[in-house]
């Protein structure tokens, strides 16, 4: 299971999620903080979520051939069967901000209960948040990949990261 601590991220983005805390109360939304890092194998099993195996087999190909990480494309492959039939995720092992302590995923809470219903205004307060500290809100990416709790570091991609990642 992935990291709830924010001492699991980077010095700087820890300071960011809590600033992010602290603005959204200010406009009287709670913000439960529920993803910081993730290991590579729980990406690996994340990814599998939902997709059929030779698209697994195809990332794993990717990781491989396009970024030169077999061990990676060894993770995806041996991490056991996927579960559920909806993806949640689009990124494979190495290829996620949360495997390098750069991201977090929050949602709000609402009356007691977590808000994911993604057209409530509580949202836009943590979108706006996000911007407002430094961070990329992955609210507003292209719209079939938009991940509403996401947000991370700007400025670096894991493109830039994975080739000297050592996930050990």
């Amino acid at each position: 299971m992935a990291s709830r601590n924010l001492h699991d991220l980077v010095p700087s983005v820890a300071t960011k999620a809590k600033q992010i805390v602290w603005l959204c109360a200010e406009y009287k939304v709670d913000l439960l903080i529920y993803c910081t890092y993730r290991t590579v194998e729980e990406q690996a099993r994340l990814y599998r979520n939902g997709r059929s195996l030779p698209a697994i087999r195809k990332k794993a190909m990717e990781l491989e051939r396009t970024y030169g990480r077999k061990d990676l494309a060894e993770i995806l492959m041996d991490v056991g069967p996927q579960y559920g039939d909806r993806i949640v995720t689009w990124a494979g092992p190495g290829q996620s901000m949360h495997n390098y302590r750069l991201a977090f995923d929050a949602v709000p809470i609402v009356d007691g209960k977590l808000q994911w219903a993604i057209d409530a205004t509580e949202w836009r307060v943590y979108g706006r948040a996000c911007k407002e500290v430094g961070l990329e809100w992955a609210g507003t990416w292209v719209l079939n990949k938009r991940e509403f709790p996401h947000a991370q570091d700007v400025g670096v991609s894991w493109k830039d990261l994975i080739e000297d990642f050592d996930h050990a």
